[in-house]
């Protein structure tokens, strides 16, 4: 019984998962199989070169572009978190309030588990669910770089695609606590939502301002950027603050839905 509320939650999840796998799996056979085609108009990367340094700043390393690996981190990596974020705030705003609307949190709090495990239970689930999403779309990624001439070995490919999921886990987690806090999903959903885009155009009005560009420790987008560099190091620091982070509000989530009252 301890792990059916795991089991039940990725069941659940398990059609928009396998969508989201197979989404992920072709916008990453296109970005590689796209490479050549970018790599064969140098212009382009001496047009880049040229624009000004607010823009290229958002570009990322231009130069590095010409090389697959660079090409995937700003066309790819980068972005990830985001495009994951889509899908963890979309289900992890219904994992606790979706059960309210419909009207079945009494047969699962009927489950002979404490309402702990039942979040955390529903976390890991989602957990799950994004860690086979990402390695479906590395999987991708490492059988289409067979058919280019561009190289990036396949432990870097995992480690810049896993780099992700720590920022994303944030997302998710922030998600469940408005599950919790939350009488509709949609309202969750709608206020994370915001909350992740907030991030982001914090992200981008930090990179066009120079004065405000040497603040990377307060933009969780550039504690990810940090995490895996261009080289394939793994920073840990970055990486251990995203995944604090999302601990801190998974463990918000717990506290909150632990006290919550349902009677009504």
């Amino acid at each position: 019984m301890r792990g059916s509320i795991y089991l039940k939650t990725l069941h659940d999840l398990h059609a928009q998962t396998l969508a989201w796998s197979l989404g992920l799996a072709l916008l990453g056979a296109a970005n590689v199989l796209l490479f050549p085609t970018f790599q064969s108009m140098p212009n382009l990367i001496g047009f880049l070169e040229q624009m000004p340094p607010t823009i290229r700043a958002i570009v990322g390393d231009v130069t590095a572009m010409a090389q697959l690996d660079g090409f995937l981190r700003t066309k790819l990596f980068d972005p990830l978190p985001l495009l994951l974020a889509v899908f963890v705030v979309s289900q992890g705003a219904r994992l606790i309030a979706g059960e309210v609307e419909h009207k079945s949190i009494d047969l699962l709090l009927a489950q002979p588990v404490s309402r702990r495990r039942i979040v955390v239970g529903k976390f890991l689930a989602m957990v799950t669910a994004t860690v086979f999403m990402t390695l479906i779309l590395v999987a991708s990624l490492v059988i289409c770089c067979r058919f280019i001439e561009g190289e990036s070995s396949a432990r870097h490919l995992l480690l810049s695609t896993l780099n992700g999921l720590p920022l994303t886990w944030f997302f998710g987690a922030a998600a469940l606590l408005g599950s919790c806090l939350l009488q509709r999903a949609q309202q969750a959903s709608m206020i994370v939502g915001g909350t992740v885009v907030g991030f982001y155009v914090w992200e981008t009005f930090r990179l066009l301002s120079p004065s405000l560009r040497p603040y990377d420790e307060f933009s969780l987008f550039a504690q990810h950027k940090a995490g895996v560099t261009l080289a394939g190091q793994v920073q840990a620091e970055p990486i251990l603050v995203l995944l604090g982070l999302a601990a801190v509000l998974l463990v918000g989530a717990v506290v909150a839905f632990d006290r919550r009252d349902l009677a009504s």
